[in-house]
């Protein structure tokens, strides 16, 4: 054969074929190659190597197995497969859903013959005949007889729904450890085993019957069928058998005298009468005797119209069982219908009544079959009680819901669906299918930024799914919560709540615990801050001590002073905002007397265009909250206000008290002081409204805020267990209104002249001092020595308890918060060894609330950072003079 002629059958191959050399470059492509990679096709040349292919078709998708990796190391481990050409095949799919096998085999002389067979239509079938597999085992599931495969030992390999059932075992029970010899009866067991001989030996065994013993030590009788057959290189046992029990007896019946007959219509719940062509009775059995109130002596004989058909049912009008026995109505035959008999007494009650006609010998022979249906009609009309108060819940309860079958029809659904949906009225009616729902819920704009066929399709996702929850927000800015589950037996439910209520409390819980967050990191700062500031404040307050007053330094020092002081002042705000300041619980102050005092301060600081008018009570307002914070958020508040105000405005200042059983969330009923700041300033608009108390958050130009002021605000009013509501518009103006809750007026506290520091020098004591800042150690070491004392430091708590028993130890001064050992913890082991030395904590934290020091002693003094000379001193003297007073 030529070589044109083997070119010619290389390109009239159908599998796609390409021939690439030993250094992998490009010979030939045919035909079917090149139109599986119509991408690449144009770069299918002569010379061209694999790996360039490759990446080409990487950059045009034509590798979806690359999506999702690094180029470089698909390429490297393609080609690696490449190399080896072992012929072993792997598939793989195509962007246009086409499935590829491909083959590379190694040539003698080092070349790659390349082989790409699409192989969409073997897949096709491979699927076709998974499902035909599938629906061949519903069939088997379905079978009313048992269907059981066993090996040649008779361990079974598969038993069907119907064959679980005869013999009693568990749907979730493995076939394996089963033995199908052990459902044979006694009696009937050496039958089985000549029987399984006989089927394992190759003869097929049809229609024998067995006594069977199920699981549950019921015996049954069994009609069974076996045939062995061959499953690869295996050969099992098919066994068919069916439950004959009942077919038996019936057989058995049937060849019983007529008494049986006798008895079997004695003991019938329903009235069986049997007449003739003429109506007249030929049968009654005792449940007619009971029900009519005859007995079959003195029923049998005469009209079964006479005995029990209502006189107004016998006009020849009546269509009814007079009117079949007269010949007029044969429709009734074989079917059930409701009427109404009548009583040996005359009373009338409701009867199921069935005819049937019995083709005994000549003339026309009937049984009917009668039942009294006084209870069921009893039942029913509870039924449509339930059925009417059910419906009445539908219509009333909170929530939509929608009920659909398993074709996705609508079978119920309530009022408040189409409230909820703004549906158009008589659009939810029953047979409704749930995507024309859809799709009007998508015209009217129910499902923004979508298109109707992405709703479709995103519904349709969640019916695969089955059960859906999901919370959205509507055009209107309600929230709806969609639950969408399955009902036993198809069909499925969808609830739709409104949940805007709770969106909006959950929007205020997450703000509080993000505010209580920031706190925490705040009360934090402010610790380390504090210390730092103690240092610096300390050692400038010494050098200043060192220095003329009219020396230049004396003003730098003064200067270092000032700048811990305003320090400070931002740790107080920060200590504010995370509800942490450093004091014990507020006393009741006159919020209406700390606002009076205020007022000379803020006319200066607002302007001469800001018009300030203030409204207080006269009489006092008591308010359990801290007055300088109540003072300091006034200013905020204020400043604020003058800032929405650039070319001037009025700022109003009210207090009032109110007495309200429905206080703002969050708050109990009661009697509160209500603070309002307006202003007609800017306004700010709904979507900052949920930001403006956060931390650092301002909408000021760069230099001009820190985002701390409302901040301040918020956390001085929570710690005072109030709240803080806010009402602004656009070009309208702000108000804050400030609920806090009344407290009741404190007790008038006797006025003495003595003055609780002590003005006097202490003698020299000596003092064990646990603080972990080195500086901070040494400048207070600094400080008590300058006083006179001897002074023992320690860097932690282990190394205070260690000096601590060198003995002679008047005052232990100890920071709070340190490692291995806390100073309340070190307090306590010294109090155990020595009651007699006096404590002294200082801290950084703001105060006995903190969760670092909830546990501190009420009756050991704390002095708070940052520390000054004068402070640490008066702090001292008081615990030693304490101390020698007890």
């Amino acid at each position: 054969m030529t070589l044109d002629s083997l070119s010619i059958a290389f390109d009239m191959l159908t599998d796609g074929a390409a021939l690439f050399d030993a250094q992998e470059r490009l010979i030939r492509a045919n035909p079917a190659f090149r139109a599986l990679f119509p991408a690449t096709s144009p770069q299918m040349v002569p010379g061209v190597t694999f790996e360039a292919l490759l990446r080409a078709g990487i950059r045009v998708g034509e590798n979806p197995s690359a999506r999702g990796r690094g180029e470089e190391d698909f390429v490297a481990e393609r080609l690696c497969e490449l190399r080896r050409a072992d012929g072993r095949p792997v598939e793989f799919r195509l962007p246009d859903g086409r499935w590829i096998r491909v083959q590379d085999r190694r040539l003698p002389d080092g070349g790659i013959l390349c082989l790409r067979t699409e192989i969409t239509e073997l897949k096709r079938r491979e699927v076709a005949l998974s499902d035909s597999e599938q629906r061949y085992r519903q069939l088997v599931d379905l079978s009313p007889d048992g269907i059981a495969v066993h090996d040649l030992q008779g361990w079974g390999r598969f038993i069907n729904k119907a064959g679980r059932t005869i013999l009693g075992l568990a749907p979730d029970l493995e076939a394996r450890g089963v033995h199908i010899l052990s459902f044979a009866s006694p009696e009937a067991r050496p039958l089985a085993e000549m029987l399984f001989r006989r089927v394992t030996g190759g003869e097929p065994v049809s229609q024998m019957r067995i006594g069977l013993q199920s699981c549950d030590g019921s015996e049954r009788l069994a009609e069974m069928s076996a045939v062995p057959f061959q499953t690869g290189e295996e050969r099992l046992v098919l066994c068919l058998f069916r439950d004959v029990t009942h077919e038996a007896a019936a057989s058995l019946r049937l060849r019983e005298s007529e008494a049986r007959a006798r008895s079997i219509l004695d003991t019938a719940m329903d009235c069986i009468v049997s007449i003739d062509g003429d109506g007249t009775v030929l049968e009654f059995n005792p449940a007619a005797e009971r029900t009519f109130g005859w007995t079959r002596a003195e029923a049998v004989g005469r009209t079964l119209v006479d005995l029990i058909v209502p006189h107004h049912h016998r006009d020849p009008s009546d269509t009814g069982l007079a009117a079949l026995l007269a010949g007029r109505n044969d429709t009734m035959l074989g079917r059930r219908m409701e009427t109404e008999a009548r009583r040996r007494d005359g009373s009338t009650l409701p009867i199921e009544l069935a005819v049937t006609a019995v083709p005994l010998g000549p003339g026309r022979r009937y049984t009917a079959y009668l039942r009294d249906i006084t209870d069921r009609r009893q039942a029913e009309h509870e039924i449509w009680e339930k059925t009417r108060i059910l419906d009445s819940m539908m219509d009333n309860v909170g929530i939509g819901i929608e009920v659909y079958d398993a074709d996705g029809r609508l079978l119920v659904a309530n009022r408040r669906v189409s409230e909820l949906l703004d549906i158009p009225p008589g659009f939810m009616r029953p047979g409704l299918k749930d995507h024309d729902l859809v799709v009007l819920l998508a015209r009217q704009g129910e499902y923004p930024g979508e298109t109707v066929e992405e709703s479709l399709a995103d519904y349709d996702r969640i019916r695969r799914l089955g059960v859906h929850f999901s919370e959205r927000q509507r055009p209107n800015g309600a929230w709806l919560q969609v639950r969408h589950f399955p009902m036993p037996g198809g069909g499925f439910v969808v609830l739709f709540a409104d949940v805007t209520e709770q969106k909006r409390l959950e929007s205020q819980f997450l703000q509080a615990q993000k505010m209580e967050a920031l706190g925490q990191l705040a009360g934090g700062i402010a610790h380390d801050f504090n210390n730092i500031l103690s240092v610096i404040g300390g050692y400038a307050g010494m050098a200043r001590m060192g220095v003329a007053a009219d020396s230049p330094l004396a003003g730098y020092l003064a200067k270092i002073g000032q700048g811990v002081d305003r320090a400070a002042a931002l740790t107080r705000e920060l200590l504010t905002f995370s509800r942490q300041k450093g004091v014990t619980p507020s006393r009741p102050i006159d919020l209406g007397g700390v606002l009076r005092g205020q007022e000379f301060l803020l006319k200066p600081l607002l302007g001469a265009t800001i018009d300030l008018t203030l409204s207080v009570p006269d009489d006092p307002v008591w308010v359990a909250i801290d007055p300088d914070m109540v003072a300091q958020a006034l200013l905020n508040l204020a400043i604020n206000a003058r800032d929405a105000m650039p070319g001037g405005g009025p700022l109003s200042v009210v207090l009032e008290t109110v007495e309200t059983g429905s206080p703002p969330a969050g708050l109990a009923p009661g009697a509160h002081a209500l603070l309002s700041v307006t202003d007609r300033g800017t306004g700010m608009p709904p979507e900052l409204l949920d930001r403006i108390f956060d931390p650092f958050f301002t909408t000021k130009p760069p230099g001009q805020g820190t985002g701390l002021g409302l901040a301040m605000v918020y956390g001085t009013v929570t710690q005072a267990d109030g709240t803080i509501l806010v009402d602004s518009q656009p070009g309208h103006g702000t108000r804050f209104t400030l609920w806090l809750p009344l407290a009741v007026p404190p007790v008038a506290a006797a006025v003495t002249g003595a003055d609780p520091r002590p003005g006097a020098a202490v003698a020299p004591a000596t003092i064990l001092v646990a603080e972990d800042e080195p500086e901070l150690l040494t400048l207070v070491t600094a400080f008590l020595e300058q006083d006179g004392h001897h002074v023992r430091g320690a860097a932690d708590g282990v190394e205070a308890l260690e000096r601590f028993e060198e003995g002679g130890v008047d005052l232990l001064l100890t920071d709070l918060v340190m490692p291995a050992l806390g100073g309340v913890r070190l307090a306590h082991l010294v109090g155990e060894l020595d009651p007699t030395v006096a404590v002294l904590f200082m801290t950084g934290y703001p105060g006995r609330g903190h969760a670092e020091v909830t546990d501190l002693p009420s009756g050991i003094p704390v002095l708070y950072k940052p520390i000054d000379p004068d402070g640490l001193r008066r702090a001292v003297a008081d615990a030693l003079a304490a101390k020698r007073s007890t």
